[in-house]
């Protein structure tokens, strides 16, 4: 567990989130399940629901990915392929209250879950179209996650702090003296774009975009944990 959510403070905004997203797909058109994850290429609505409940599932029941975890991954979205979209909600609704328990007895190990699931939750959105929960604490404790994360890819490539801000909120990464700042001011969505931007939820082109200060492409390695997307992704 990294910033200063409590661990009962991380249990609860899963739940916050697991309820948020399940709220914008119970009831939809029955179609919704096949629509494509524009930050996800590969998955449909369907596939991200069952990953979250996968992993919820099996992480409640002890059977932990081994060295290939995306073969882990896979195998989640392969078990639920043919069952209806709405059976993964029940699954889901069913393994999640577990799952949180494990996140407040556990929250070093199974705290930093939160970080992917409200990504999901914003690939998601942005799939359906429907924006949402850009601010509140479960998306600072998600952030907090990413610059822990930044921590430790600054220092694998051997490169000094980066500063983060917006909104009021300041997240400092790395050692020594801040050589690269994105500051995003009082932007109406600016913790949500650092979430973004920091996520490897944007293009090298939009992240190009915006108002660093400092070398980008020095840091462009640690900054990028995943590879960044081939097209914009407009949210």
């Amino acid at each position: 567990m990294t910033g200063t959510a409590t661990p009962s403070e991380l249990a609860h905004e899963y739940g916050e989130a697991r309820q948020r997203m399940s709220d914008l797909v119970i009831g939809a058109d029955a179609t919704v399940g096949s629509t494509p994850i524009p930050a996800c290429p590969q998955w449909t609505v369907h596939a991200l629901f069952s990953h979250v409940t996968g992993i919820a599932a099996d992480l409640s029941a002890r059977r932990n990915p081994g060295a290939d975890v995306q073969a882990w991954v896979d195998g989640q979205i392969a078990e639920r392929a043919d069952r209806a979209l709405a059976d993964v909600l029940a699954e889901w609704a069913e393994v999640g209250p577990q799952f949180q328990e494990l996140i407040e007895r556990k929250p070093a190990g199974f705290g930093g879950l939160l970080y992917d699931l409200i990504a999901h939750e914003h690939d998601l959105r942005g799939a359906i179209r429907v924006p949402g929960a850009r601010e509140g604490a479960g998306l600072v404790a998600a952030m907090e996650m990413e610059r822990a994360m930044l921590e430790r890819d600054l220092a694998s490539h051997d490169l000094p702090a980066v500063r983060l801000a917006a909104g009021g909120h300041e997240f400092v990464a790395g050692d020594g003296g801040v050589e690269l700042t994105l500051d995003l001011g009082d932007r109406a969505d600016g913790l949500f774009e650092l979430f973004r931007a920091l996520g490897s939820r944007r293009s090298r082109a939009q992240l190009a975009q915006l108002p660093w200060q400092g070398d980008l492409d020095r840091f462009l390695a640690a900054l990028a944990h995943m590879p960044l997307p081939d097209h914009d992704l407009v949210e």
